[in-house]
């Protein structure tokens, strides 16, 4: 019986554990709004530095259209790639600490991390081709 016990709770550990983790959703090709094609790309990239700053990430050039974005919260860190052009852009997730990611999930709080850092930049780059005219 109390073997049965243990075994049931180590299920139930499992079970939860897995609970925690989510398939990796990367943003692949997420339109700009329409009147984001006048700005530079300099004035993209600056509206995706200031967006993803905002919410502590780190940002660092890789070439022109592209970034690597880190977020380290506590003791987790989370490495994008954000490909960018004047029309559209991505974000792909590059490396991982402590997010149990296993090749296909990753700890569900980095695709709201991942989702936010989105939204964020779609806000930061319609406000500056507003203030653009």
């Amino acid at each position: 019986m109390r073997s049965l016990k243990f075994a049931v709770v180590g299920l139930l550990a499992l079970v939860v554990a897995a609970c925690r983790t989510a398939p990796v959703q990367n943003v692949s090709s997420q339109p700009f709004p329409a009147d984001a094609a006048k700005l530079s790309m300099a004035q993209i990239e600056e509206s995706i530095i200031k967006a993803a700053g905002e919410r502590e990430w780190i940002v660092q050039r890789k070439a022109e259209g592209e970034l690597i974005a880190t977020y380290s919260p506590r003791n987790h860190l989370a490495k994008v790639e954000i490909d960018f052009d004047q029309s559209e852009f991505s974000i792909s997730y590059v490396d991982s600490t402590n997010l149990n990611y296993d090749g296909t999930s990753i700890h569900y709080n980095y695709n709201r991390w991942v989702n936010n850092l989105r939204q964020d930049i779609l806000r930061e780059v319609s406000a500056k081709a507003v203030l653009a005219n």
